[in-house]
Formats: C-alpha cells, sequence, structure tokens
C-alpha cells in the first residue's frame, strides 16, 4: 500500500531518502485503511531532528478516547549521517518534501524528495518531452 503526494509532481528533485516515521497506534491503523492528505506538507529541520508538518492523517473510527490532533507534528526517523546530508543540503535552499507513504514489513516509511519547486516553462518542458516520447514508440 502506497499514497502518493500528488504536490511532488511540481517539484525537480536531486536527491531522495527512506525515512521512518513515529506514529501512534490509532494513526497506523488509519493509514493502513485511508488515505492522508499531504496538503502543504512539508519536512523541516528542528534541533537536529527532521519533523514532518502539516501531514493530516484522518482518525481512525474505532479510537476511543481523547480527541487526537490528526495535523500534529511527527518525527522522521533517520540516521545521522541522513540528518546531516538533509541539513547541508537545506542550508543549499533545498526544500524537503514528502514524496510519498507506504509499508515496509510492518513498517511505515515515508519517502523524502530533496530539490525545488519547478517553473512553469520547466513544467510544460518535460510534458512536451513525454508526449515526443509517446509518439516516437
Amino acid at each position: 500500500m502506497k499514497h502518493f503526494n500528488k504536490e511532488s509532481r511540481d517539484y525537480e528533485f536531486i536527491a531522495k531518502f527512506e525515512a521512518g516515521i513515529a506514529l501512534t497506534g490509532s494513526d497506523a491503523k488509519s493509514l493502513r485503511t485511508q488515505t492522508p492528505q499531504f496538503a502543504n506538507s512539508k519536512v523541516e529541520i528542528k534541533n537536529g531532528q527532521p519533523i514532518l508538518f502539516n501531514l493530516t492523517i484522518p482518525l481512525y473510527k474505532y479510537s476511543q478516547g481523547q480527541p487526537i490532533d490528526t495535523t500534529q507534528e511527527r518525527n522522521l526517523l533517520l540516521s545521522q549521517k541522513e540528518i546531516l546530508k538533509l541539513i547541508s543540503l537545506r542550508n543549499q535552499k533545498y526544500m524537503l518534501i514528502p514524496i510519498s507513504i507506504f509499508t515496509k514489513g510492518k513498517w511505515f516509511k515515508v519517502e523524502i524528495g530533496v530539490g525545488r519547486k519547478m517553473r512553469k516553462y520547466e513544467k510544460r518542458e518535460k510534458i512536451k518531452a513525454k508526449e515526443m516520447k509517446k509518439t516516437l514508440k
């Protein structure tokens, strides 16, 4: 099962990372049954720890107890070497964008793309190249 961020199509990525995500039990159950919403989601580095912002995971319908904030900040689990690489790329003015959430075994993983937003003319060129490739086949 894989959930994609449609907004990530507007970015040109120079690197991709696979990170674990810290979830509560009801969040994990909800991800197995429902689709998260990536609207304006991003990854930032706070105090040397990568954090995922604005990812909306809908409430699990059978969860009980106190109401849960569906857009809370979620910690990403990466090695120290990968975190240092992300920090250096972030300092070079690249954006950190979640591309997808997927399961790997019993764990949930987030694919993070490091890149910049494409301009309109770059998008048009990309579409033209894709169409040319189709016509050549």
